[in-house]
Parts: C-alpha cells; sequence; structure tokens
C-alpha cells in the first residue's frame, strides 16, 4: 500500500488552498497582534495552542490549580488549527508563546528572528508494528513498507535511519519503502492490516499499544544507541528573547508553575480523570496510555539541556536532513536554548 501516492491535481490544490490561508493570516496578524496587545495586561502570558494538542492538558490542570493566580499571572490560551499558524502567530505578535522545536527555533536564529526555546518534553514517539507483521528487528524491515508520520526530513525518521545504518547496516530509505502520511491515518492503516509497521508521534503511538501493538522501538532508545546518555528533550516553550529580556519575571514564574504542574501530572492520578474530557480518549486503554506516555515525557532529570549532547544530536539530523531541514545553519546557535528556569547546562 503507498499511503502517500499520487493525487498531484488534489494535493496542490491543498498546498495552494493552505498557503493562501496562511498569507491572509499573515496579513492580519499587526492589527490582531495590536488589538490583543491593548486588551491585555502586563500579567497575562498569551499562549498559542493546537486545539487538539497535548500542551492543553498541562495548561488546563495548571489553571485549576491556581499556579497562575498564586504566582501572580494569567494565562490566555489562543486556539490554534495548525503548527504553523501557531508560529506564524508567534513571529507576527499574535501570541507571547508556542510549543515547538527547538530545530525551528535554531533555524530562525540563522535567518535573524531570535527565538528562543525552554524545554517541556522528551516525548517522541516510536516504530510500532503488528503482533502477525513477522518484524521483530531492525534487520526485518528490509523490504518492508513503513508508514512514517510526517515528511521525508521528519526528526524521528532521521534518527531512526541513522540508528538502522549503524546497528544493521540498512539504509532505510533504499532497502525498505517509507510512506508519508499524517499521524492519524496511520494509526488507521496500520490497525486495518494496510501497513506492517509505522513510526508515528507519541500520542497516537500510545494509542496504537493500547490496541495491542508492539512497540519495536522507542526514539528514546534510538537517542541512547546513537550516542545520547541520556533522553533529549525535543519539543518546548518557545519565545523571541526580545519578550524574554522585556519580561523575566514573567517567564520565570510561568516556568516554575509548568515544573508545579508536572509534578502533579506525574503524581496525581485524580488530577488525570479530570482531564477525560479534554483529552478524546477512545476507551479506558487510550487514556492509560496516554497518561503514562505524557508522563514518561516530563520527568524532571531529563528536562535539562545536555548542549554538548544536543549539538551533536544537530550536527546528525543536519547530516541527515541537510539544508532542507537545517536551513542556512550549519550548526547549533547555543542562544536557542534559553538560560534561566535550571533547564540548561
Amino acid at each position: 500500500m503507498k499511503v502517500s501516492g499520487n493525487g498531484a491535481g488534489r494535493g496542490r490544490w491543498m498546498a495552494c488552498s493552505i498557503a493562501c490561508c496562511l498569507a491572509l493570516l499573515a496579513a492580519c496578524l499587526p492589527a490582531l497582534a495590536a488589538d490583543a496587545s491593548a486588551g491585555k495586561s502586563a500579567g497575562t502570558l498569551r499562549i498559542g495552542v493546537l486545539q487538539f494538542g497535548t500542551v492543553a492538558w498541562t495548561l488546563d490542570t495548571l489553571q485549576h490549580q491556581g499556579f497562575d493566580k498564586a504566582a501572580g499571572f494569567d494565562i490566555e490560551v489562543v486556539p490554534m488549527a495548525a503548527p504553523n499558524a501557531a508560529q506564524i502567530a508567534l513571529q507576527g505578535g499574535a501570541v507571547d508563546m508556542i510549543t515547538t522545536d527547538w530545530l525551528w527555533v535554531n533555524r530562525n536564529r540563522a535567518e535573524g528572528r531570535k527565538l528562543q526555546f525552554a524545554a517541556n518534553s522528551t516525548a517522541l514517539g516510536g516504530l510500532y508494528v503488528k503482533a502477525d507483521s513477522g518484524i521483530k528487528s531492525l534487520a526485518d524491515l528490509k523490504g518492508r513498507e513503513i508508514g512514517v508520520a510526517g515528511t521525508p526530513v521528519d526528526k524521528s525518521w532521521l534518527f531512526l535511519q541513522a540508528y538502522a545504518r549503524k546497528s544493521a547496516g540498512l539504509d532505510l530509505r533504499k532497502d525498505a519503502r517509507p510512506s508519508f502520511a499524517a499521524p492519524p491515518a496511520l494509526n488507521e492503516f496500520i490497525l486495518r492490516g494496510k501497513l506492517p509497521a509505522v513510526l508515528n508521534f507519541w500520542p497516537y503511538g500510545a494509542r496504537l499499544q493500547a490496541a495491542g501493538l508492539t512497540e519495536l522501538l522507542d526514539m528514546k532508545d534510538v537517542l541512547k544507541g546513537l550516542g545520547l546518555s541520556r533522553p533529549a528533550p525535543m519539543v518546548g516553550w518557545v519565545f523571541s528573547e526580545g519578550w524574554a529580556a522585556a519580561h523575566p519575571e514573567l517567564l520565570q514564574r510561568f516556568l516554575s508553575a509548568v515544573e508545579q504542574t508536572n509534578a502533579v501530572l506525574r503524581d496525581s492520578d485524580p488530577a488525570w480523570v479530570r482531564l477525560k474530557p479534554l483529552m478524546k480518549a477512545d476507551s479506558e486503554a487510550d487514556f492509560l496510555a496516554l497518561r503514562d506516555a505524557h508522563r514518561a515525557g516530563i520527568r524532571p532529570d531529563e528536562l535539562v539541556v545536555d548542549l554538548p549532547a544536543i549539538q551533536r544530536l544537530y550536527a546528525l539530523l543536519a547530516e541527515e536532513g541537510g539544508e532542507e531541514l537545517v536551513g542556512k545553519s550549519a550548526t547549533l546557535d547555543p542562544a536557542t536554548f534559553y538560560p534561566a528556569g535550571g533547564r540548561a547546562r
């Protein structure tokens, strides 16, 4: 089955429609940003959040626990329909903060947009297979189709390629048959027996495990196999360097409140029961898998940015993904990572 097959005309139409929508959003952002700034207090933090994203769980819990009020700030959640929309909103000043990965931050810094990253999660996902697929190891992927979430330069796919070459002597681009698709579609295809293996993001991988599939490889183990001694936080809170300099106390109070929230989410089962409606879990097994996967990504000892290790990881990604992934930046700018809050070393 070829997931990312033809339909070129439809694909061009969709790409054009998305581009037009994003262009319209970009054109409206200055006015939106001015209106938003006029109506908010100095202690209000505007955060762009994907409508069905897992970051909403953290912010909802933070507000329910009253950590924002106790620290003297307010959060204005600004719903976003897609990651690109959130990134444009941040660049245009319509929001103060979003969540994304440090690769995007570093690329923007190389292009003159001084953004910064504060670690939020190490969760990545993994490679999932059906029990009857006959796939017991990486070597068994030879000649098989693999569903891959995202694009050919998605970081998990690049990590898996590097690991496959190192551990099994496989060039997955040639020795296997990768097909690229959206995460929900990949889950549907593998559950219907249309794919033998998928590389998917962690919320979708959690649902696959709840459905009885096997996680052949956790991406944290892949990174360890590539020489990292500890998991690397890939997703974090992202904001402009100028905004951080102008609001250091607000930012630090927010990051401290997030740490308090993560402690609740790690330790309190009732806190997760309250989140059930927001999580859209299809079953109790889904709910528990999503809860446990999220908890695994917010361990405090793993949310430390080990800069030398991250720089080695960046060099690997730059080699694998080239300019299409990293843009004009051949190296990782240390200032990509926000230094306050005890999250960098």
